[in-house]
């Protein structure tokens, strides 16, 4: 007899996995056409994409667009985005509890009975949270880049060395990000499809990453679950 899948859980919608994905490949061709423009990356890979004016005109037309998007985001959805961004940048005792724990579990030293009470989990905020102030940075920097005029020099170095730092913390809240999205960590088993996939997550990597919503989402109390998730019961 074909064995049973092990059950599943609807983590992110329809509409939050495009969103994500076209936050992603945004990012993404941001990033590839300012190593082009950096000259980081072989001049061929650069003739690869249209040559230097094309990649420049990408990079300012693209970044200007992700810009906008951005402030319209926040202007039509002020008081979520705070509510969300509020949330995103709490940190509470229960957050490292959970994150020793996790890491105990990350090396196979025992099953963690660790709780916390947010929708992402601290790790996912925090890398979150660096990302998304990175990305701020690097959008104003720009921004400056772009509209400054000539004999504002002052204003070029700073936004030029601003757009740089920002860019090398960028990629590595983004490695650590892609390297959970992989789904390769013995915590992380299956949760690539929760965006690339069908949008869901198996039962038991809900229920070691976001234990509250996971019990939420059961129909359990906070309480009942945390205790289920310490073992009391």
């Amino acid at each position: 007899m074909k064995e049973a899948a092990p059950p599943r859980m609807l983590r992110h919608t329809l509409a939050a996995r495009l969103g994500h994905g076209a936050a992603a490949f945004s990012v993404a061709l941001l990033l590839l056409t300012g190593y082009a423009l950096a000259e980081v990356l072989p001049q061929q890979v650069t003739g690869w994409l249209g040559g230097h004016a094309v990649v420049s005109g990408v990079h300012d037309v693209w970044g200007l667009g992700f810009a906008a998007a951005a402030v319209v985001l926040l202007a039509t959805r002020w008081r979520a985005s705070c509510r969300w961004l509020g949330r995103l940048c709490r940190v509470r005792r229960q957050d490292f509890i959970w994150l020793r724990d996790f890491l105990r579990n990350l090396s196979g030293a025992h099953e963690p009975g660790a709780w916390h009470a947010e929708r992402l989990d601290p790790l996912q905020r925090w890398v979150l949270a660096l990302g998304l102030v990175m990305l701020s940075v690097m959008t104003v920097s720009g921004l400056c880049l772009y509209l400054a005029p000539p004999e504002w020099r002052w204003v070029f170095v700073v936004a030029v060395r601003a757009h740089i730092y920002a860019n090398e913390v960028l990629l590595a809240a983004l490695a650590l990000h892609v390297l959970a999205g992989l789904g390769i960590l013995p915590t992380h088993r299956g949760i690539w499809r929760s965006m690339f996939g069908d949008g869901a997550v198996p039962l038991a990597t809900a229920r070691c990453l976001w234990p509250a919503w996971t019990a939420e989402q059961s129909g359990v109390s906070r309480d009942e679950g945390a205790d289920r998730q310490r073992g009391q019961t």
